[in-house]
């Protein structure tokens, strides 16, 4: 067997049923050898940075470790933000990136590859030889697991036809199972709650599994408290009486009442950053219990009064016994009046909310989002690019669960929100993709890899947020009423242009069109762009 033919195979071991990427001399066999022995699905990207995006998308949707290939050089160079987004975000991440013999030193494609890598955060494995190689892929497999974090798996052009002598199987990443945190931080927790009159339960993307749900659903009956979520988990609680939605800047207003008179939060797999504690104005002056399901350090990570380390059902149910074993009441504070309070948010929301008047061939953000919102499935998979219009999409479009919300903003760049619905949209086939754009990203992302929607037939919605200004410099000029001119881009006609691509278009200008976009969505039979016309100084921000 050839060392190409074997890592294909070693994919497949490692369950790898999507593998996306661009093909170039350092990795073109390896590709057709994958898709030969029929191991999984491959989709070729048009740029090497939406295929290490379009994996990064996948990871997020299907709590799995993404899988890319590029080739060397340039193409490694052109996934630079693609690698620094996943190393910010804790996504695992494997990309099988070509190399050029070391002794080419005229290659014009050489560079020094590990110095690349280490620049964005990701780890580096190097494909030592031949003999090493399904070993080296292995241990780059239990890396991005483990560390959760993107691994260039570095491969030498001049091996791929190198014959393997041996042909071992791929090593499955082992399980790392952990146990519920326990001693004396455990039982200070415990008295911590039985201390409280308004505890709140927060959950976070690290407690998204089924089983961590149910414990910290029980744990919230027996406190009697309610459950909020951080953005990234929106939906964990999803149907719950008690549940208050986002704790952030989403929060509705009687989730923020609800939090701002808590006096301590159990917040379990949550980083407590920022913009859930909204710059600590939600945890002022309370006690904040944190459990974490493993040790690894992040940025976001803020100072808890109480930290505790261990498996998150696990934990959440010892705390529930040894509040029995004390015979600790419930806290009461739950009741019908709460319930009634959020049913009065639930019928609100439902409502299309009165459109405000804006330039003419424009529409009100808000409400049109809104209206897309009735016309789009109850379950469906929202990527939202990264843009002054963000916000707005994350509380008018929301998911049903954590996996559904595919976060693109870990570092900050606009653009990554295709690539990463490419990815969605080829692995999630029970319900749509909907991406929200901005004109910006959506151009800087390369309108070219709608190509790759329509020939995968993907069911993707891409609803394009066009103001023709990039949003947030438009913001700076005209708070300080500077001339916003710079911040101006060319309003394109992406409704035209996406057409000759394949996709079915609507161009949104007044209610009008607006019900054809929402009628397009129920007919689609692939992807579907709106291009949305907005007034630069109406959106939200």
């Amino acid at each position: 067997m050839k060392l190409h033919q074997a890592l294909a195979k070693a994919l497949g071991g490692h369950g790898t049923t999507h593998l996306y990427g661009l093909v170039g001399d350092a990795n073109l066999f390896m590709v057709n050898s994958y898709v030969e022995a029929g191991l999984g699905r491959y989709v070729a990207c048009t740029h090497e940075a939406n295929a290490v995006l379009a994996a990064i998308g996948l990871a997020q949707a299907m709590g799995q470790t993404g899988v890319a290939t590029i080739t060397h050089g340039p193409g490694l160079t052109n996934v630079v933000t693609p690698l620094a987004e996943a190393a910010r975000g804790g996504i695992p991440l494997v990309v099988l990136c070509g190399d050029t013999a070391p002794g080419d030193l005229q290659h014009l494609q050489k560079i020094d590859q590990r110095e690349v890598v280490a620049s964005t955060g990701g780890a580096f494995i190097e494909m030592r030889s031949a003999a090493t190689a399904i070993e080296d892929l292995d241990r780059a497999f239990r890396i991005a697991a483990h560390r959760r974090c993107p691994v260039v798996f570095n491969m030498r052009v001049d091996l791929m036809w190198d014959d393997l002598a041996t042909t071992s199987g791929s090593a499955p990443v082992p399980a790392c199972a952990m146990a519920p945190a326990s001693g004396h931080a455990l039982e200070d927790a415990a008295g911590m709650l039985a201390s409280s009159r308004r505890p709140l339960i927060l959950a976070g993307r690290g407690a998204a599994s089924p089983e961590a749900r149910s414990a910290l659903l029980a744990l919230a009956a027996r406190i009697e408290a309610p459950v909020a979520t951080t953005l990234k988990a929106q939906g964990l609680f999803h149907g719950e009486r008690f549940n208050i939605g986002i704790c952030g800047g989403l929060s509705h207003p009687v989730a923020s009442e609800v939090i701002m008179q808590s006096d301590c939060i159990l917040a379990f797999g949550v980083s407590l950053s920022k913009h859930t504690t909204e710059e600590r104005a939600y945890t002022k002056g309370k006690r904040v219990i944190q459990v974490l399901p493993d040790i690894q350090e992040t940025p976001r990570l803020d100072t808890p009064t109480l930290r505790l380390i261990g498996d998150i059902a696990g934990t959440a149910r010892a705390i529930e016994e040894l509040l029995d074993m004390a015979e600790i009441p419930g806290s009461g504070a739950v009741d019908d009046d709460l319930a009634a309070r959020l049913a009065a948010e639930a019928e609100a929301f439902a409502e299309v909310p009165a459109a405000a008047r804006t330039a003419a061939g424009t529409v009100d953000f808000a409400p049109a989002l809104r209206r897309l919102n009735q016309a789009l499935p109850r379950e469906r998979v929202l990527v939202a690019d990264l843009g002054r219009f963000v916000t707005t999409a994350w509380r008018n479009l929301p998911v049903t669960r954590p996996a559904d919300l595919v976060y693109t903003s870990h570092f900050g760049a606009i653009g990554c929100g295709l690539g990463q619905a490419i990815g969605t949209a080829t692995a999630i086939e029970d319900r749509p993709t909907v991406l929200v754009a901005g004109d910006g990203g959506f151009t800087l992302s390369g309108l070219s890899e709608l190509v790759t929607a329509v020939r995968e037939k993907s069911d993707l919605v891409v609803i394009l947020c066009n103001d023709g200004s990039y949003g947030a410099e438009h913001v700076q000029f005209t708070n300080r009423k500077m001339s916003p001119e710079l911040s101006m881009i060319a309003r394109i006609d992406f409704a035209s242009t996406c057409a000759t691509l394949g996709l079915a278009t609507v161009r949104v200008t007044d209610d009008a069109s607006l019900d054809a976009a929402c009628a397009a969505i129920a007919e689609r039979d692939g992807p579907v762009l709106i291009d949305l016309r907005i007034d630069p100084m109406m959106i939200e921000m």
